[in-house]
């Protein structure tokens, strides 16, 4: 069966910061991701607040924020192992922005 992605996908009107925050565990070296709908990809927030906030919600002690460009948060998105396929701008975790990138 196929399923649908209703969240909004880049290139269908909505325009992502130019400098996004992402969260990191600097022991691990892992990054904060997201699942949405089977879909699973970095998390990337409009703001430093934001991305703590996340890692505060999903109890994850020790991460820190970075601030990166659109373009690096893609690259790091791309450089995270399956099944992470996409960057996903998580502004509102309901209804993330996703770009995918594999």
């Amino acid at each position: 069966m196929i399923e649908t992605v209703v969240a909004p996908i880049l290139g269908l009107g909505n325009d992502w910061p130019d400098t996004l925050y992402i969260v990191q565990d600097p022991t691990s070296g892992k990054y904060g991701c997201y699942r949405y709908q089977d879909v699973h990809g970095l998390a990337a927030f409009s703001s430093e607040d934001l991305s703590a906030q996340f890692a505060r919600d999903f109890d994850l002690p020790g991460m820190r924020t970075h601030e990166v460009s659109f373009d690096e948060a893609r690259e790091v998105a791309k450089s995270r192992p399956m099944p992470v396929v996409a960057l996903m701008l998580c502004d509102s975790p309901e209804e993330p922005l996703i770009h995918f990138v594999r």
